[in-house]
């Protein structure tokens, strides 16, 4: 069995890539940012920093980079108030990537035991890695799919001195069915999908906004109905045909009670308190920085409504 079949085996999909495509990823982001593709303040806030993180030390024993997904369900946080219960979803991308990481990690250890390899974990734009090492595609809403698994999935990056005999590297590809279904292209409600283009317009997708700190408003623009998860966004998702049989996939991570509610509300924290709550929100793929601008939006579009999972 080759490193691939035994992380396959172990629910670990992937694909190595050789290190000498890590400029051409670089270079990639950087020409759609000189294309006007990439709206600037969102390359040097999120993109940027990826192109050039801080290097792990050994790096130049790498000669491969190993992308992975690992599957991953949608996370539920729970809130007591006001005598009612409010279940809200974080997006299977956000809540794993530490857990996602450190599973890649060990399992390619495993993989290639008995021998000892140098791994150290990568910070690079993964999804477009994904996609053009051909283990992911892109769907219109420039989020990544596997098969089986769909967009529930959390990708994550290694570098390693393994030099593997299956080295894939291929034109970026969308989904099929993408060229003529407009599902979540209809069902965004900031106007972020385009019809013309994979690449999302970052200035004007929800989760963008969401994943600032909270002390950051939501700008006036932003319909509050809009809103639909504890960060990201979980609307394209949901119309999606690729995503149909894993939709309901989810799990209960983290439960809060009325009196922590509301502290949560009140945006101020210190003291061990916080940080237990931040213990707890970690395993939900939250922190503080969230509250209490996107819990308090999310509970006064629902207070009028019945208790439902969201």
């Amino acid at each position: 069995m080759n490193v691939l079949e035994y992380l396959e085996k172990k629910e670990c999909y992937a694909r190595f890539v050789s290190i000498d495509h890590l400029e051409d990823l670089r270079d990639e982001v950087r020409d759609l940012h000189a294309k006007g593709q990439l709206e600037s303040e969102f390359f040097v806030e999120w993109i940027q920093p990826r192109l050039h993180p801080k290097v792990p030390k050994g790096m130049s024993k790498a000669k491969s980079i190993m992308v992975a997904a690992i599957p991953s369900p949608a996370l539920t946080t729970r809130f007591k108030w006001r005598g009612r219960t409010y279940d809200f979803t974080v997006p299977p991308t956000y809540g794993e990537y530490l857990r996602a990481s450190n599973r890649a990690w060990r399992l390619l250890k495993e993989a290639l035991a008995p021998k000892k390899y140098w791994i150290a974990r990568a910070i690079l734009p993964v999804k477009l890695l994904a996609v053009r090492s051909g283990l992911a595609c892109y769907g219109r809403n420039n989020v990544t799919f596997i098969p089986k698994y769909g967009s529930f999935h959390t990708l994550a990056a290694l570098y390693t001195d393994y030099v593997s005999s299956e080295y894939h590297w291929q034109d970026k590809k969308m989904m099929e069915k993408c060229a003529v279904c407009k599902a979540c292209q209809k069902a965004c409600p900031t106007g972020a999908i385009a019809g013309d283009r994979v690449l999302i317009h970052a200035e004007r997708c929800l989760s963008r906004f969401n994943e600032r700190p909270s002390s950051k408003p939501f700008p006036s623009w932003i319909n509050p109905s809009a809103h639909n998860s504890m960060i990201g966004c979980m609307h394209c998702q949901r119309v999606c045909p690729y995503d149909r049989e894993i939709i309901n996939w989810r799990e209960v991570r983290a439960r809060f009670n009325e009196e922590e509610t509301e502290y949560l509300l009140r945006g101020r924290f210190s003291g061990e308190r916080a940080t237990r709550l931040d213990r707890r929100l970690k395993r939900a793929g939250l922190d503080l920085t969230s509250f209490p601008r996107n819990l308090e939006v999310l509970l006064k579009s629902r207070a009028a409504e019945a208790p439902r999972t969201g």
